[in-house]
C-alpha cells in the first residue's frame, strides 16, 4: 500500500457542558486527528489522551508533536506499507507515546479496510452483531442531577452503568444506585487509580455489598502487586484500565492474576493490532475484556465499536450522548437502537430490550470528517507528502 500523503491536526472542540477528565474539569475535547492518503483512498483516525498528562504521561499536545516530528516522518520515509507489522517496525525505536503511534495505526487500518472494500470491523475479523452499550456517570455531577440522570438511563434502557468514584462520594451514591435501579442494570465503578490500599480498604471491602460487575482501576496503574493482593481479598472482580498500556503490561497483570477484566482502549495501547493481541492473550487466560472509550468524538468511537466486534469482548461498550456533548462532531454519530434479548425461563427472567449500536456496512470506519467544517477547530496542522 503506497502512502502518498499524511496530514495531522491538533483540534480543540468545545463541549456543551463541563465534564471531568481524570478528576479535572474539561470544557473542551482536545484530539489528534490524522488523515492518511494512498492509492486513491483516505484513512482517518482520532486519538484522545486529553488536554493534560493526567491519566497517562501523554496528552494531546505531546502526542501531536511526537506524531509530527518523529512517528509520521518515519512512516513517510517508507513510501509503502503492506502490513501492520511493517508499520509498527517503522516507529518501534520510539519509546512509549502510544497515542501518537495509534494515530498512524488506526488511520492505516481504516485505509487498508477501504482498499479491501470492507468495513473495518470485518477487516479486523469481527462479527456483524449489535454492540451493547453502557453509560458512564461522572464524579463531579451534583447529587440531584445524578439521581435524575440515573433514572433517565434506566428509562432509556441502557443495560450497564459505570460510576466514577472518589472518597466521600462513593458508597452513599453507589448504595442509592443499587437500591433504586432495577436488578437488570449492571453496575460497575471506576476509581481511576485514586485509592490507597491502607487508607481506603474499608471503602473497597464495601464494594462486595453491591453485586458489581467489577471495580475498575482502584490503585495506581503500576501497582500490579497491590491489585493482585486486593483481588485475593475481595469477592468483587478487579478490572484494570490505565495499568494496561502494552502487551507486556497485560502479561504482568495476567501472570500475577491481578484482574479478571481488562478495559482496552486502542489509543492507549498503540493501536488496534496491539489491542487485539492483548484481548487474545486475556481470553487464553480466562480474563474478559471490554472496549472502553476516551473522551472524544464519534470518529474515535467507531474504532471502539470495531474493536468490540472482535472475539473476547463480552461486556457493554462505553457510550456517550454525543449530541449533548458537542455542537460540532467530527462525523455523524451512530444512533443507539433497542434490541431485544431473549429471556430465561429457569431464572424467571423475561425478554428485555437494551440499547445497542448497529455496525455499519460501508468500507473502513464508514464515515469521514468534512475538512471545511473542521477548520475552525484546528489549533495546528502538518503535511508530509511524497
Amino acid at each position: 500500500m503506497r502512502i502518498e500523503r499524511i496530514d495531522g491536526y491538533l483540534v480543540r472542540i468545545p463541549l456543551k457542558k463541563e465534564v471531568r477528565f481524570a478528576d479535572a474539569p474539561a470544557t473542551f475535547c482536545e484530539s489528534v486527528v490524522l488523515r492518511l492518503e494512498g492509492e486513491g483512498a483516505v484513512g482517518w483516525s482520532e486519538v484522545n489522551p486529553g488536554g493534560a498528562p493526567l491519566l497517562t504521561s501523554e496528552w494531546s499536545g505531546s502526542a501531536y508533536l511526537t506524531l509530527r516530528d518523529c512517528v509520521a516522518p518515519k512512516v513517510a520515509e517508507l513510501g509503502s506499507v503492506s502490513t501492520v507489522e511493517t508499520l509498527e517496525e517503522a516507529f518501534a525505536s520510539f519509546k512509549g507515546n502510544n497515542h501518537a503511534k495509534a494515530a498512524i495505526e488506526l488511520a492505516w487500518q481504516d485505509l487498508s479496510a477501504k482498499l479491501q472494500n470492507k468495513p473495518l470491523w470485518k477487516a479486523l475479523g469481527g462479527e456483524k452483531k449489535p454492540i451493547k452499550l453502557g453509560l458512564i456517570f461522572d464524579r463531579s455531577v451534583e447529587r440531584e442531577t445524578f439521581f435524575t440522570e440515573l433514572a433517565r438511563a434506566v428509562d432509556d434502557q441502557f443495560g450497564r452503568i459505570t460510576l466514577k468514584m472518589r472518597p466521600g462520594w462513593d458508597v452513599q451514591v453507589l448504595n442509592f444506585a443499587r437500591i433504586d435501579s432495577p436488578a437488570w442494570v449492571q453496575l460497575q465503578v471506576d476509581i481511576e487509580g485514586g485509592l490507597d490500599f491502607d487508607k481506603h480498604s474499608d471503602t473497597l471491602y464495601r464494594m462486595d455489598d453491591f453485586f458489581l460487575n467489577f471495580v475498575e482501576q482502584p490503585f495506581n496503574p503500576r501497582d500490579f502487586v497491590v491489585h493482585a493482593m486486593l483481588k485475593d481479598n475481595l469477592r468483587t472482580p478487579i478490572c484494570l484500565d490505565e495499568s494496561i498500556e502494552s502487551i507486556e503490561d497485560a502479561r504482568i497483570a495476567l501472570d500475577l492474576e491481578a484482574c479478571m477484566f481488562i478495559c482496552l482502549k486502542a489509543g492507549r495501547v498503540g493501536g488496534l493490532s496491539n489491542a487485539l493481541s492483548i484481548a487474545k492473550l486475556a481470553k487464553n487466560n480466562d480474563v474478559q475484556c471490554y472496549s472502553g472509550f476516551e473522551l472524544g468524538t464519534s470518529l474515535s468511537w467507531r474504532y471502539a465499536l470495531a474493536l468490540a466486534s472482535a472475539g473476547g469482548f463480552t461486556l457493554p461498550t462505553d457510550y456517550a450522548r454525543f449530541s449533548e456533548l458537542f455542537d460540532y462532531d467530527l462525523v455523524d454519530p451512530i444512533a443507539p437502537v433497542l434490541v431485544e434479548e431473549p429471556g430465561d425461563e429457569e431464572k424467571k427472567r423475561p425478554p428485555r430490550s437494551f440499547k445497542y449500536a448497529e455496525l455499519w456496512d460501508e468500507p473502513g470506519i464508514g464515515a469521514e470528517p468534512d475538512l471545511e467544517k473542521m477548520k475552525p477547530y484546528i489549533l495546528d496542522r502538518f503535511t508530509l507528502s511524497r
